[in-house]
């Protein structure tokens, strides 16, 4: 089986070349197909596991069935139960028509209440008394008749196998070999913990808190981080960091998402790899997507300017990404690799700004890299920025400019306050640039400041208007009808922007929106220009940034409207504005780059079971913790997957590949094995407990305990699964 489809996963791969409606259908069955028997599989072992105990102690099995054969009617009609059936010696073989799980049928035990007694009646041998419940004898091939150390192995049986078959899965995966992307610091986040910390790009990452790995997975290693950010959001965490040069240990304070406060980061950006992306074109209206053509579609990156790029580095593309975001106004001559083998010579211009006409204020500097050359020059956080080089007249986005391209030392004069925020003096400072690399753009953090890595500050651009490049477009007519903000005290009223003014939120009407896109618009240029017609309102989860990032895309003269607050009493003014061109540049020109990755495979049969049963180890230990954050409220709910997101995280692994589905398959079986062992009744865990209560006491717990608490646990999975669906169903709305 595995060899038929290890032929047959190009010939469907190959086939979506092909833009043709047939390709696409065989490739989607020849997923569904992987994707049904990887799932199916892991059900298999488990039943597998309970049969196999079942027949080794003389227990008739009646049925053997993957998915659950549950009659099902429509009024008048009804539906097969099963996919098929057959029946060999005493035991049915199916596959039920219900694909949430598979039972194996023994004689004389039944998970439906309403047939415990019947089952008991059934198994009772011809000839005895009945109503003698002292004195009754069972079958001997029945499940109720076998001693209880027998039925405790029966039962244990399915999850014995489903964690045996999954450190083979993951054995097997390592001895094909498992692509993955090593936690190599590629980049840090501007402004974030590793950033504060003065991590350095090209470390690889070896412990996060006290688990190690010289080999760690980028993946992993994010999962640790959010894990331990869930069960102990404040902690701190220790990374240890390998470089050629020895290895280094950080304590870092991790930092919430603002899209998520419970996820926790740490600011490690996955390396890039010196390749253009399979689509060089993806953002619209870009540099990138005018230098670039389908042809150049996944080439290497082999020069810049005439230097060679190390593609055997860690971060091979670290001095061509420095290279953009330190001088965002100069073009850079490239020299690719095509797919094909030929070279070609590409010039990527500087990417010219649009604006809306307006400079931004400065904030204050709210993090300094830990002995990075700000902070070894004096300054604080806290401080304003009020002149560089003895030019007063600066903006947010202008200093970063000014900062990043700074090659020797520089004269700043900060303006520091005291601890009630009053003014205190104008400090003169010299911060000499250090060689730290800039590898994502300044403006690049999600939480919205901007950070400049060679001098090791950031700071905050301000939604407040520091001067007006050109006048705004004239007014919309009158607003009377129109909602202040939510935090607005004042009037609304329609004028142009000034000085001072505070952008509240811009929008675009949904008559431009329909004009930019037309009849056959990019679908992500739809999603992306749909965030400014539902009205993009400046906040922590949808930072200045990023939405100056998002009018890069938009045509010359498109029209926006615009809130802003004016002065204390909260007046609030509508004005219309005109998108333009800019005389400065904008930082990123939409280079996308293909991330760096590496296969892990195993040299031997036994060093792929060691990693095998290492990463058996870690999916049985995440689901344990999982479990156990569950009951202190540390697991919100749409954490919690059903039927529905199993399968779209299967399609999601199979797609990456026959090992990336095995390591999936490992991660289910373990899961498999521990919900099946909880200690609730209906499920393996609930018959457990009964079995330990027999041992101990010698005799069967108390029947009508024992149905009263079976039919509560099937309520109680009911209701589990009713709201996992409900869960996953609204993931997707």
């Amino acid at each position: 089986m595995i060899d038929w489809m290890t032929d047959v996963m190009p010939l469907a791969q190959a086939m979506t070349d092909d833009p043709g409606l047939l390709s696409s259908l065989v490739y989607k069955f020849s997923l569904a197909l992987r994707i049904g028997l990887g799932i199916g599989l892991v059900i298999f072992v488990h039943e597998l596991g309970h049969f196999v105990a079942a027949k080794t102690f003389g227990v008739k099995c009646e049925k053997f069935y993957v998915g659950f054969d549950v009659p099902i009617r429509l009024g008048p009609i009804k539906f097969p139960s099963t996919l098929g059936k057959f029946k060999y010696g005493e035991t049915e073989y199916g596959i039920g028509v219900i694909p949430l799980g598979g039972y194996v049928k023994m004689l004389g035990q039944d998970d439906d209440p309403r047939k415990q007694e019947e089952e008991a009646k059934r198994i009772q041998v011809e000839g005895e008394d009945k109503a003698d419940a002292e004195n009754k004898t069972l079958d001997p091939r029945s499940f109720p008749a076998k001693p209880v150390w027998q039925r405790m192995i029966i039962i244990s049986a399915g999850v014995v196998m489903n964690v045996i078959t999954g450190v083979l899965f993951a054995a097997i995966a390592f001895g094909f070999g498992v692509e993955y992307n090593p936690a190599v610091v590629g980049s840090v986040t501007p402004g974030g913990p590793a950033w504060q910390a003065g991590i350095e790009p090209g470390g690889q990452i070896i412990k996060v808190g006290s688990w190690g790995d010289p080999q760690m997975h980028f993946l992993e290693m994010r999962k640790e981080i959010l894990t331990r950010g869930l069960e102990q959001p404040d902690a701190p965490i220790e990374i240890g960091v390998s470089y050629p040069e020895g290895e280094q240990n950080f304590t870092l304070t991790t930092q919430a998402s603002p899209l998520q406060k419970e996820a926790r980061m740490i600011g490690i950006a996955i390396p890039n790899a010196a390749r253009l992306g399979s689509d060089p074109g993806l953002v619209p209206q870009s540099s990138a997507a005018s230098a670039f053509s389908s042809a150049d579609a996944n080439a290497e990156i082999i020069e810049f300017d005439g230097i060679k790029i190390d593609q055997d580095s860690r971060v091979p593309a670290a001095p061509l990404l420095h290279r953009i975001y330190s001088r965002p106004d100069q073009a850079i001559s490239l020299k690719l690799q095509r797919a094909d083998g030929s070279e070609q010579n590409v010039n990527l211009p500087p990417q010219q700004a649009k604006s809306i006409g307006v400079r931004y204020e400065l904030g204050p500097v709210i993090a300094l890299v830990k002995n990075g050359p700000a902070e070894q020059a004096g300054m604080q956080v806290g401080d304003l920025i009020h002149s560089i080089e003895g030019e007063t007249d600066l903006d947010a986005y202008g200093v970063a400019q000014k900062l990043a391209a700074a090659t020797d030392a520089i004269s700043l004069t900060v303006q520091r306050e005291d601890s009630q925020g009053n003014p205190v003096e104008m400090i003169d400072l010299t911060i000499t640039p250090a060689g730290a690399l800039q590898i994502l753009s300044p403006t690049s953090s999600i939480t919205g400041e901007i950070a400049v890595n060679s001098v090791g500050l950031a700071y905050q651009p301000l939604a407040v208007v520091a001067a007006l490049t050109t006048n705004t477009s004239e007014s919309e007519g009158e607003v009377e009808n129109e909602t202040p903000a939510p935090n607005s005290e004042g009037t609304v009223s329609s004028g142009d922007l000034a000085v001072g003014d505070e952008l509240l939120w811009v929008e675009l009407p949904k008559d431009a929106a329909q004009e930019i896109l037309g009849e056959n618009s990019d679908q992500r240029v739809t999603a992306l220009v749909q965030q400014l017609v539902d009205r993009w309102e400046i906040s922590e989860t949808m930072p200045l940034n990023n939405l100056l990032d998002l009018i890069q895309i938009l045509p010359n003269e498109t029209t926006l409207t615009v809130a802003a607050q004016r002065g204390e009493d909260g007046n609030i003014i509508k004005s219309a504005v005109t998108v333009e061109m800019d005389t400065r540049f904008v930082f990123d020109r939409g280079l996308i780059l293909g991330q760096r990755q590496a296969i892990q495979k195993a040299a031997s049969v036994g060093e792929a079971l060691s990693l095998g049963l290492r990463e058996g180890v870690r999916r049985f230990n995440d689901v344990l913790r999982f479990l156990a954050m569950i009951p202190q409220g540390q697991i919100k709910l749409k954490y919690v997957g059903g039927p529905l997101e199993i399968v779209n995280i299967a399609k999601k692994e199979t797609e990456k590949g026959f090992s990336r589905q095995l390591m999936f398959l490992t991660m289910l079986s373990m899961n498999l094995a521990i919900l099946n062992f909880l200690p609730i009744p209906a499920l393996d865990g609930g018959h457990m407990v009964f079995l330990v209560y027999e041992l101990v006491a010698g005799k069967r717990a108390n029947e009508a305990l024992e149905f009263r608490l079976t039919v509560a646990g099937i309520l109680a999975l009911l209701t589990l699964m009713a709201v996992v669906f409900a869960n996953d169903i609204l993931r997707y709305l």
